[in-house]
């Protein structure tokens, strides 16, 4: 049966895959499988947000799909519920993707999804803007299409206890673009990463990719679209992480 809803949906890809796929199949695997560990710890849980006295069972609100090195999610419907449960997620994904040394881009959109489970069939104009928002963004991040912009920014969703080192967990950023730079907003990982980092920010480019370098060789030797790709996430990684804890 095909079901079409107004829908968020959330696309997910590995920078890098097809150059390691092609240098290291078994590397490449054990990557994505490091991806789908990240999709099944995230997915198969529930959510508590104390300050609402509510607790959303994600399995009710968000499925996810994975082929080959890309992994999408989407939601039941259009509630507030549905995109705070597809938002938590994606933070979940990527920061546990990031911990497994796996770099990731998300780009997330509302709209029209058709979806047919029996025949594993999945489309539809937000799974393509997802799609394009996550890659033409030059970076590791989650980026938020303007279709979901002001929706997400308004549920105001904080990382931290409220009123010592809380940050909004969507915030407005100029995003790297393939063309361009635009004013979009984004997950700010850096705030939700924070109590997880063994080593002091802030970083240098080379120092964060470090834990990426037995992967795909050394920092020099990366093409230069890609270092300026690492070089952004830094950037926005250092104006984050030092706007939380200050």
């Amino acid at each position: 049966m095909t079901t079409s809803n107004r829908r968020y949906v959330a696309h997910l890809d590995i920078l890098g895959m097809s150059a390691i796929m092609s240098k290291d199949p078994e590397e490449a695997w054990s990557m994505l499988s490091a991806l789908v560990d990240a999709r099944d710890s995230s997915t198969n849980v529930s959510l508590e947000f104390k300050d609402r006295s509510e607790l959303i069972h994600v399995p009710e609100h968000v499925k996810a799909v994975t082929f080959s090195d890309t992994v999408f999610l989407f939601t039941h419907g259009d509630t507030e519920a549905d995109l705070r449960a597809l938002t938590i997620v994606a933070a979940q994904m990527f920061n546990n993707s990031l911990y497994n040394r796996v770099p990731i881009r998300i780009g997330v959109a509302k709209g029209d999804l058709y979806v047919n489970f029996e025949r594993s069939m999945y489309a539809g104009p937000a799974l393509i803007e997802a799609y394009r928002v996550g890659e033409s963004s030059q970076w590791l991040g989650a980026t938020f299409a303007p279709s979901v912009a002001n929706e997400v920014a308004a549920l105001g969703l904080v990382a931290g206890e409220p009123g010592a080192n809380a940050s909004n967990v969507i915030v407005a950023w100029p995003v790297p673009l393939k063309n361009s730079v635009e004013d979009m907003q984004v997950l700010n990982w850096p705030a939700l990463m924070a109590h997880q980092l063994k080593v002091e920010p802030p970083f240098t480019t080379e120092g964060f990719y470090q834990i990426f370098e037995p992967t795909f060789g050394p920092f020099e030797e990366l093409p230069q679209d890609v270092r300026v790709k690492y070089e952004n996430t830094v950037a926005f990684f250092n104006a984050q992480y030092s706007a939380h804890v200050a």
